[in-house]
């Protein structure tokens, strides 16, 4: 996916194709090449990393509040201000009512406000907001942030920037956080399941409330969406597909789309979708100047419904 750069580093961008599936997030995604070492953030507070990345970050952020509870905010913010908490991917940092960050392996943004340049990510997304309104139930907030697990990288480097969902609780009127890294092209199939799982387990009234649950990791994932989807930061858009079984698309991230038939927008490719999924590749029938537009989708067949996510590129940028 080819990036509208703001800065001298090249951002390959494929890490955003978890917004793909806009509200179509799972909680309980597994991913083995994401589990965590042997000892670690939340293991040091005695509880037993596995190997779901959400889970544990949640797990983790639950450790820094026993942590701040056990031994006060200055031994918390000296702990976690310290590189040598970092495990892997997992940091953790905290932010006070106002927004300032008290707590960061990274100094220079330490005293920083989430309502100024910390809280917007390399493509100008604002996260700030979706962290300021977490409340003691927690929220997840996706944006997009170096990964500390890939090392310092110079401004030549590729991958210095990925797809972050970062778990943040309000606790006695602080905000406490970590996050995980996404490699989508795995996490997608993954999200696509879990959603077809719902799907046959509840109808579609069960799914969306799924799809829907503030606590869930798809919580915010809507509102990043829509502003990669309006801006001219990405070529192309990243959309979540659902479509009844006689072929009426009834869940789009475009509202224009919702009630066309899936198989006008993605070809008869659609009828190579099968219980367990497939990647179809789809082209525009009508493709303007410089190529066809393409649209890459995982599709699942859920007796007869279809669920999916993918990208759209336009001219068939690769």
């Amino acid at each position: 996916m080819k990036l509208v750069k703001p800065c001298a580093i090249r951002l390959v961008y494929r890490w955003l194709l978890v917004l793909v599936v806009a509200a179509l997030v799972v909680h309980g995604c597994s991913n083995d090449d994401a589990a965590p070492d042997d000892v670690g953030l939340a293991d040091a507070a005695g509880v037993e990393p596995g190997p779901d990345p959400a889970e544990y970050t949640q797990q983790v952020v639950q450790a820094a509040i026993d942590m701040y509870e056990s031994s006060g905010l200055d031994a918390a913010v000296a702990h976690y201000s310290d590189p040598a908490s970092i495990d892997g991917q997992w940091y953790v940092f905290i932010i006070d009512g106002d927004g300032a960050l008290l707590a960061h392996y990274q100094p220079e943004r330490v005293g920083q406000s989430l309502h100024g340049w910390i809280g917007t990510d390399i493509n100008g997304y604002e996260f700030g907001p979706e962290m300021m309104s977490a409340d003691h139930n927690g929220k997840w907030v996706p944006y997009v942030f170096t990964n500390p697990a890939e090392g310092v990288l110079d401004d030549t480097a590729e991958l210095a920037f990925e797809l972050k969902n970062a778990w943040v609780v309000r606790h006695d009127g602080l905000l406490f956080g970590s996050g995980w890294y996404i490699s989508a092209e795995e996490f997608l199939p993954e999200l696509i399941a879990e959603a077809a799982k719902h799907y046959r387990s509840g109808g579609l009234e069960a799914t969306l409330a799924f799809y829907n649950n503030p606590q869930g990791i798809s919580a915010g994932l809507e509102t990043a969406v829509r502003y990669y989807n309006s801006t001219d930061t990405v070529d192309g858009y990243f959309t979540g597909i659902i479509a009844a079984d006689d072929g009426e698309i009834v869940s789009h991230i475009d509202p224009a789309i919702i009630g066309t038939a899936i198989e006008d927008l993605l070809g008869p490719a659609v009828s190579k979708a099968t219980p367990e999924g497939t990647w179809i590749t789809a082209e525009d029938n009508d493709p303007g100047a410089g190529g066809p537009d393409t649209m890459r989708v995982w599709l699942v067949d859920v007796d007869g419904t279809l669920i999916g996510g993918g990208w759209y590129t336009p001219n068939g940028t690769p």
